[in-house]
């Protein structure tokens, strides 16, 4: 046989082959599955089923539902969002059990509700290098450590109050110093305003002796408004819930106080419109200072937008500040992760907590949030987020503005009140 015939035709067919293979390799490595996105954790410490639940569930849905709609649009790409959630039934001992068991799941951020447990777990979280979102606490914040805030501090909230105190004290006309007290809790949430009473004393207000409820609602504080009225109290301010807003403004309203004295929350107070609910008449009239807007300001496209997410995730809006501060939580976190990746060229699975600081600290400046807030910016000498203020009342069963933005005060100097 004639082998020198055969040479050239097996080579054909082998290079036929090669290139039949070839077009279906390159076919098999374009079909090959996308590598599966990195996952950034929030632990979320909440009290989930404990006597503030009402309000600290809209904290944790705005959180949650601002991770849906990143994870939805691909907005941060190569990472998947996700949440933890544990209940700490309003208690600091079982939220240092909570951050424990986050620990162990590897969590690059917590969110803790409860200021008290903010207090006691930012250093062990400082220490393990996990972020820690907060929605307000003034000792944790300041000086900057590891907790960060999409809002001011309740703090600064207090004296944007103070401001507007002597703004509307000019206003009606009136001469001398206007008189101010807390009405508030007795716990580290409610203390995180009197420790700035020093502030209103330096812009020229009387301020009068703190009277205290319980924590985490009072039954009755009629005796507390009849001392400050005995006092000649004309504003009453109070770091609380809606669960003891309710009782006081009821109080009140018995006592005749409601066309005397004009009351006043402070730290998202007004956590929805259930207050108006609970309260009904004796909330109409009612004054917050917050860092968020109104979901009535329906001609803000932030606004509108959150709106639009409630009724897509949640099947309904509803007027809810703590569900505003738990969405602008979601999305400061969201925007740091996504700097941290196209600013600051971390790989998506090296995202940790020490990434997340960093970019939280020299990536967020002038983020713009379509009116829901001011804009939001961040630095190494600033962690709390929303630093204008709005002032807001109560009219016909609704929380409308009565202020344009403005720019609250910096407060970083405290004097303990427990002493």
């Amino acid at each position: 046989m004639n082998h020198t015939k055969l040479v050239p035709l097996a080579l054909f067919s082998l290079i036929a082959a090669v290139m039949v293979v070839m077009p279906l390799a390159a076919a098999c490595r374009v079909a090959t599955a996308p590598a599966a996105a990195a996952t950034v954790t929030v632990g979320i410490v909440s009290d989930l089923t404990g006597p503030t639940a009402s309000g600290a569930i809209g904290d944790n849905w705005g959180i949650e539902d601002f991770f849906k709609w990143a994870n939805e649009t691909n907005y941060a790409p190569g990472v998947k969002f996700d949440t933890i959630f544990y209940d700490n039934r309003f208690d600091v001992g079982r939220s240092i059990n909570g951050y424990e068991l986050m620990k162990t799941r590897k969590v690059q951020a917590v969110w803790i509700q409860m200021t008290g447990a903010a207090y006691a777990l930012t250093p062990k979280a400082a220490a393990d290098k996990i972020v820690v979102l907060v929605p307000g606490p003034p000792k944790v914040l300041n000086p900057p450590g590891w907790a960060f805030s999409a809002e001011a501090s309740y703090a600064d909230g207090a004296g944007a109050a103070f401001e507007w105190i002597l703004q509307d004290w000019k206003a009606q006309g009136k001469t001398g110093k206007p008189k101010m007290a807390w009405l508030t809790w007795d716990s580290d949430y409610g203390h995180s305003g009197p420790i700035v009473n020093w502030y209103a004393v330096e812009k020229g207000i009387d301020v009068l002796p703190t009277e205290f409820y319980p924590s985490p609602a009072p039954a009755d504080t009629t005796p507390q408004l009849l001392r400050l009225r005995d006092a000649g109290v004309n504003y009453i301010m109070s770091v609380g819930p809606q669960s003891a807003w309710q009782v006081v403004l009821k109080d009140a309203a018995k006592l005749g106080l409601k066309d005397r004295i004009k009351f006043v929350g402070v730290a998202n107070a007004m956590e929805s419109d259930v207050l108006i609910n609970l309260a009904k008449e004796a909330a109409e009239g009612m004054y917050f200072v917050h860092f968020f807007s109104s979901l009535y300001e329906d001609d803000l496209p932030g606004v509108k937008w959150l709106k639009d997410m409630q009724i897509k995730y949640r099947g309904e809006s509803v007027n809810w500040m703590r569900n505003q501060v738990g969405w602008m939580t979601g999305k400061l976190f969201v925007e740091a992760v996504k700097a941290a990746i196209e600013k600051d060229r971390v790989a998506p699975d090296s995202i940790d907590g020490t990434a997340i600081y960093r970019s939280l600290e020299n990536n967020i400046k002038d983020v713009d949030t379509g009116g829901l807030t001011g804009p939001l910016s961040l630095s190494p000498q600033n962690h709390a987020a929303a630093v204008m203020a709005k002032v807001f009342q109560i009219k016909g069963g609704k929380q409308l503005p009565i202020s344009g933005w403005t720019k609250a005060p910096h407060l970083t100097r405290f004097e303990d009140v427990k002493k």
